[in-house]
């Protein structure tokens, strides 16, 4: 299935967030900005399965028509085009392991996980 015909089929999941990397918090102190974050409405962070720590804006773009459709798609930015079909959510269900969406999230990952050694912060190469 050519990947235009998958967008024409589809409700522009991948256009209605923003999400990037962020680094992994390493002491107590650093999730002061995850708190941060989650005060916000529509910005939330979550881990994934592989164990990425990721920040999401719920925002959709503003080319996105009523039908959910891109108004643009033919002039649309190199990195929508360039979007791999393998990170599509109209294809794939991502599994997150932790979500973090109000302040009180946070605490609970600090007293839970945090401070009972059970965070895990990869070892630099």
């Amino acid at each position: 299935m050519s990947k235009d015909l998958t967008c024409q089929e589809c409700d522009g999941k991948c256009c209605k967030y923003v999400v990037i990397e962020i680094d992994i918090p390493e002491t107590e102190k650093d999730f002061e900005n995850i708190k941060w974050f989650v005060c916000h409405k529509n910005v939330f962070v979550y881990i994934d399965e592989d164990g990425t720590w990721n920040l999401e804006f719920v925002t959709p773009c503003r080319y996105l028509n009523k039908e959910h459709k891109c108004e643009i798609y033919g002039n649309r930015p190199d990195t929508c085009k360039d979007y791999p079909q393998d990170n599509c959510p109209f294809h794939n269900i991502y599994k997150e392991i932790q979500r973090f969406e109000k302040p009180e999230d946070v605490d609970e990952y600090i007293e839970k996980v945090f401070r009972k050694g059970l965070h895990v912060v990869p070892e630099e190469d």
